[in-house]
């Protein structure tokens, strides 16, 4: 069924909706299983979920909801991030269909353990290559916006150390930074410079030769073209300072308003920590959830938090619920609305081109 023009994209192409066999059974069973899993989940964790209730009894809900605003502003600021990368190189990236992408592919990273980033990443290449964008564009968005934030949340830990005298975290955080945006830089040099293209794509083929005896697909005349028209693709697509630079800031103001959540956190439970105390607690439990040891972190985020927030001054009486108040709506309400996502959101497909 065809749904018209696109709003957002004026004159643009037409976007459709497509239900086939398969897309009429597996949203219902999907539901179905996370209505399954949060029921299993209630039960099991009933204890901890009334523990929980019991700790924010006393949680002033002006603050809390200030901070569940703050926390999916936060999540906005990713989606203007790859809605403007896409359309920097010339792509379709209606804002509706962006931000149910983010939301699922978050949701995801959260509900799967180990391969949660991997099976995100491959979410967001399939809706944005759904949109129309060429797969060269979408792998560059992707690949751009997870720079930016890696290297945003260096910077952010490294300020906000260097701010409260922490030498040693801001020297670990700016050598994380510089370790980030190396590559970078290399791969930019690559693409612009012709000597340099044909380089890597001679390297290249000179280390898959031997593997091409038993790869047929790794042969010099297949793998050669492939890397330089991917190159070529690559150089192709040019920002500008402007964009790059507005990629970089809402990449940096993710991370920002994510501790501003948990400064109102503490807020909300009544909590007088100073700002700087809450900032070394918050840049813990970013360092932490980074690693992706457990599923969004769960588990190892809480104790690093609670933790880092008693070492700063805060009593364990009210760390434990600054805690909650900070997973409820950073961790909880963001996979929520995902999981509503990637159950009720549709799949555009773009027609083929002709």
């Amino acid at each position: 069924m065809s749904s018209g023009p696109d709003p957002e994209t004026p004159g643009g192409p037409v976007t459709e909706v497509v239900r086939g066999p398969v897309a009429r059974w597996w949203r219902p069973v999907l539901g179905g299983v996370l209505a399954v899993g949060t029921v299993v989940v209630l039960v099991v964790f009933w204890q901890s979920v009334v523990g929980w209730f019991e700790t924010l009894a006393g949680t002033d809900l002006r603050w809390a909801f200030a901070a569940a605003a703050v926390q999916l502003l936060s999540m906005q600021c990713l989606v203007w991030q790859q809605q403007l990368l896409l359309r920097s190189g010339g792509g379709v990236a209606p804002q509706g269909s962006l931000t149910a992408t983010v939301y699922g592919g978050n949701a995801i990273a959260v509900g799967l353990p180990l391969a949660g980033s991997a099976a995100s990443v491959a979410y967001a290449f399939r809706r944005m290559r759904d949109l129309g964008n060429s797969a060269v564009l979408v792998s560059w968005t992707l690949a751009v916006s997870g720079v930016c934030s890696t290297v945003a949340l260096a910077a952010v830990v490294a300020v906000s150390s260097a701010a409260t005298g922490s030498t040693a975290g801001a020297v670990v955080a700016s050598v994380a930074s510089v370790a980030a945006v190396v590559p970078v830089l290399t791969l930019l040099a690559v693409t612009r410079s012709p000597e340099a293209k044909h380089l890597v794509v001679k390297l290249l083929m000179a280390v898959l030769a031997p593997l091409s005896r038993w790869f047929k697909v790794l042969r010099p005349a297949v793998v050669g073209p492939a890397v330089e028209d991917a190159l070529t693709s690559l150089g192709a697509i040019r920002p500008g300072v402007r964009n790059a630079s507005a990629a970089g800031l809402l990449a940096l103001a993710n991370w920002v308003l994510d501790a501003v959540t948990l400064g109102l956190a503490a807020l909300a439970v009544g909590s007088g920590l100073p700002w700087q105390g809450v900032v070394l607690a918050w840049a813990a439990g970013a360092l932490v959830s980074s690693t992706r040891l457990t599923p969004g972190g769960i588990g190892v985020v809480e104790a690093a938090l609670a933790s880092a927030l008693v070492a700063a001054g805060m009593p364990a009486a009210q760390a434990v619920p600054v805690v909650v108040v900070y997973r409820l709506v950073s961790l909880w309400l963001l996979a929520a609305v995902g999981a509503l996502c990637l159950v009720l959101a549709p799949r555009p497909v773009h027609p083929a081109e002709g």
